[in-house]
């Protein structure tokens, strides 16, 4: 269940408002309600951004991931629209155990520090790559690039380990029929994000995203996941 919670963080999108929440579940197969995140995005009155996403098992998963608590956070500056991350943030916990890692910006110089913090022990290192957003960050701008509508790869922070790569596609045609249909939606916009990662043991963490006209996501589905089918993610309030 390791990568539960970065389906919540993506399905977690925040409009563009001073201050917004949202809060969304996640069920998988016959289990059910997995997992909820509660996500607030607040810009201040000096133009600096935060976004705050909090996930957490609940039910048999809260019970095999031992209380398994996520956060992410990312903090920045709004620029001409845009979000530019100084800092990511991603703590785990559970009822035995916490980890830190915290990522820092350094657009000038194009490098990301990565500290790791984990009970007594601590070090910081030069991240294994740059990317001048996270994926907070990331889904936040994504309106910006809803007017090109061109299907294109980007590198965030908070992305596979190898190199950060997430690729949206937008479908058209029989491709988008298609997925009005799994996701039982037709209104709103809908984007393919595609994780490059085994999640789940799905191929490459197909996701299925249905935003609505204030692009918000109201559902998200991971596709054939081992043994259950999919990982439905939707918006309760």
């Amino acid at each position: 269940m390791k990568h539960i919670f970065l389906i919540l963080a993506i399905v977690s999108q925040i409009a563009s408002a001073k201050v917004i929440s949202a809060t969304y579940e996640v069920s998988y197969g016959i289990f059910q309600a997995m997992g909820i995140a509660d996500a607030r995005f607040e810009i201040k009155e000096d133009q600096t951004y935060s976004i705050r996403i909090e996930a957490r098992t609940t039910g048999i998963a809260k019970l095999l991931t031992n209380n398994r608590i996520e956060t992410y956070e990312s903090h920045g500056s709004l620029v001409d629209g845009v979000l530019i991350p100084q800092k990511y943030i991603k703590i785990r916990r559970t009822d035995s155990k916490k980890t830190t890692k915290i990522y820092t910006f350094d657009h000038v110089n194009k490098i990301v520090w990565r500290e790791n913090i984990q009970s007594d022990e601590w070090d910081k290192v030069k991240n294994e790559f740059y990317a001048s957003e996270d994926v907070l960050s990331l889904f936040f701008n994504f309106k910006n690039y809803m007017k090109v509508r061109k299907d294109r790869p980007f590198y965030v922070i908070g992305g596979n380990k190898k190199d950060g790569r997430i690729d949206i596609n937008f479908p058209r045609d029989e491709a988008l029929i298609q997925m009005q249909e799994k996701l039982d939606i037709k209104q709103g916009d809908f984007v393919k994000v595609v994780l490059n990662d085994r999640i789940f043991s799905s191929a490459q963490g197909e996701l299925l995203i249905n935003l609505d006209q204030e692009g918000l996501c109201e559902k998200a589905i991971l596709e054939d996941v081992l043994l259950f089918g999919d990982i439905v993610g939707k918006r309760i309030r």
